[in-house]
């Protein structure tokens, strides 16, 4: 999480966020940061908010594009655990 802090903060390119990413995915940080609860991601409808399984665990991911997803707990209003995951699909 800290190499997306400080993509975040300082704007800093890292060799571990693809290059073709960083616009995209300072936006979608961008919007994650100004979310006051989770139905402030859920627009635009491009960002597929979804709460992921197990249900239990409290996960939610957002599309960055087709191939990458952020993944983040969101609760009591607080963002925690924000990794950036290469999203698989499964035929």
């Amino acid at each position: 999480m800290i190499t997306y802090i400080v993509f975040f903060q300082y704007g800093e390119p890292n060799s571990k966020i693809p290059t073709n990413l960083t616009r995209t995915l300072a936006r979608k940080l961008d919007m994650i940061n100004a979310a006051e609860n989770l139905n402030d991601l859920r627009s635009p409808p491009a960002n597929h908010l979804e709460l992921l399984e197990p249900k239990e665990n409290r996960y939610y991911s957002i599309l960055v594009n087709k191939q990458y997803r952020l993944i983040f707990k969101f609760e009591d209003n607080q963002l925690s655990h924000l990794y950036l995951d290469p999203h698989s699909y499964r035929l």
